[in-house]
């Protein structure tokens, strides 16, 4: 019964994916490789581990907020 349930809600979810347009950055990201100089800026800015650092940042900061949202929600805070 969950494997129906699971088979029936990724088909909607790929029906609903189809229907999304291209990303309009892809031909940027794809571009990106061609920069003769973007190993030695990554040597000096780590921008790999800066977006990584980010990425953890911006969900612990969406995590405790949804948690703010949901005890606010049954009332535990103020």
């Amino acid at each position: 019964m969950l494997e129906k349930i699971r088979y029936i809600l990724i088909k909607l979810g790929n029906a609903c994916v189809f229907f999304l347009p291209d990303s309009p950055f892809q031909s940027f990201i794809n571009q990106i490789d061609k920069i003769p100089f973007l190993g030695y800026l990554n040597y000096f800015v780590p921008v790999a581990q800066i977006i990584a650092i980010t990425q953890l940042w911006v969900t612990a900061i969406a995590v405790f907020y949804l948690v703010q949202l949901a005890l606010r929600w049954v009332k535990m805070i103020e």
